[in-house]
């Protein structure tokens, strides 16, 4: 009876065995997407093609668009600047001194008393910036880049508000952009953004590893273009325009994740 009892166990047992080796292995649950540890709101906006005096009350509407979208860093192309002249509005100055955001500004050019350039205005701290032309781009006459790196906390961003020359060829488009993308030596973890009149050249922007803010429908010209590297520490989130007397502001909000440890 006892051997029978054995045999019985026995073979409930190997059945139980042979069971659990049939049932297929559980699925993995998906990972889930990490939340971004920071969110930032960056706009731009070309002044370079605004033929008309900026005004004090332009720059005043302009400053409260800024403060409705809640912007945090605005990049500006083509500021025409005219020091010591007390009849014209500094855009730089005036605008800084009614939101208090730090800035930086990149000189284009200086001739008979007015000074073009580029600008980077924003309420992080910044870290460090420089301008350089592009001395090596034939078809270049005085455009620049402006290039400032951001401390927003979780990580710094390094942002570039650029004038492109506009009648650059493809080729030397591209050159403009192996420049810049040269400032972010560590792609993997440094952040890049980029703004200005970008060109439309799908390759020459995935050549170099950005990708594009998409422009909202509702715009028919863009004149500045938002640019961000292909990080999966930088997600864009959110993008959408409005039209100021200065022209067509491009806004987008990125979140930004904490740089990994390893």
């Amino acid at each position: 009876m006892k051997t029978i009892i054995l045999r019985v166990s026995i073979l409930a047992l190997a059945m139980l065995f042979l069971d659990n080796c049939a049932t297929p292995p559980k699925a993995e649950k998906e990972a889930v997407p990490k939340k971004p540890e920071i969110t930032i709101q960056i706009a731009s906006i070309n002044l370079a093609n605004f033929s008309k005096r900026i005004e004090r009350n332009n720059i005043t509407e302009l400053v409260k668009i800024l403060k409705s979208e809640q912007v945090e860093i605005l990049a500006v192309q083509g500021i025409s600047r005219y020091p010591g002249v007390s009849s014209r509005v500094d855009f730089v100055n005036e605008l800084s001194s009614k939101t208090d955001w730090r800035n930086a500004f990149g000189e284009m050019q200086n001739i008979s008393g007015r000074q073009t350039g580029n600008a980077i205005f924003s309420v992080y701290p910044l870290l460090s910036h420089q301008n350089f032309s592009w001395d090596a781009v034939r078809s270049t006459s005085f455009e620049a880049a402006l290039q400032a790196t951001v401390d927003a906390g979780a990580r710094s961003v390094i942002v570039v508000s650029t004038q492109l020359p506009p009648k650059a060829t493809s080729r030397e488009q591209a050159q403009c952009l192996k420049m810049i993308t040269a400032l972010n030596p560590d792609t993997a973890n440094q952040l890049l953004i980029v703004a200005g009149n970008m060109p439309t050249d799908e390759i020459i922007r995935t050549t170099n590893s950005f990708a594009e803010v998409p422009p909202h429908e509702s715009v028919k010209s863009i004149t500045s273009r938002i640019w961000y590297s292909a990080s999966t520490s930088l997600q864009m989130l959110t993008t959408r325009s409005v039209e100021t007397a200065l022209g067509t502001l491009v806004i987008a909000q990125f979140g930004v994740l904490r740089q990994q440890k390893h």
